[in-house]
């Protein structure tokens, strides 16, 4: 395993980039440097996506928010981890730098682009299963669910109240042409 830093130095040591008919040399050069892989089984490219989404999703307030920028850089250090040798530090970004400001990731990614096409495609459908639960509906539905749940208890708190409750101890005795008014006064409500 090799660091960023020690791969740099070892890139510009070749000194590809002074050379016209570098581009096949320098390839076969990357693929054996860093032992690359152009080929990873399904399974682990699904979850290294679901890994990269998984790290960059917060729950606020009950909605789940993706950091598409820090879910780049992830993706990028994992996928590099995954199809090389190559190691970054506790500080990725600079890694990640270092490695764009010499033109090494193009180059690098390049070397098995279509594995990393794939993984990107599988981390978007990663990302949309996950952010699934924001739909509007789903939302609506859960606040539904929870005011049913706090109904129910009132309801089952009311009715153990209730039990045994006799409407004449509220009203005391109601006589026959009182509630014939109060009849009258609910038909004109209609």
């Amino acid at each position: 395993m090799k660091t960023i830093k020690e791969f740099v130095d070892a890139y510009k040591a070749k000194r590809f980039m002074n050379m016209k008919t570098a581009t096949e040399e320098r390839s076969e050069w990357l693929r054996k440097e860093l032992e690359i892989k152009t080929y990873l089984p399904f399974k682990k490219k699904r979850e290294l996506a679901e890994m990269v989404v998984e790290r960059n999703i917060e729950v606020v307030d009950g909605i789940k928010k993706h950091d598409e920028i820090n879910s780049y850089i992830c993706f990028v250090v994992a996928v590099i981890g995954a199809y090389t040798n190559l190691r970054f530090n506790e500080d990725p970004v600079s890694d990640y730098d270092l490695l764009a400001e010499n033109g090494l990731l193009p180059l690098i990614v390049a070397e098995f682009q279509n594995d990393y096409t794939e993984c990107d495609i599988i981390r978007k459908m990663a990302l949309d299963m996950e952010l699934a639960d924001n739909n509007v509906n789903v939302l609506i539905g859960r606040f539904l669910d929870n005011i049913l749940k706090k109904l129910d208890g009132v309801g089952e708190v009311l009715n153990g109240k209730l039990d045994g409750f006799d409407i004449k101890d509220l009203l005391g005795d109601i006589k026959p042409e009182d509630l014939a008014k109060l009849n009258g006064l609910l038909d004109r409500l209609k």
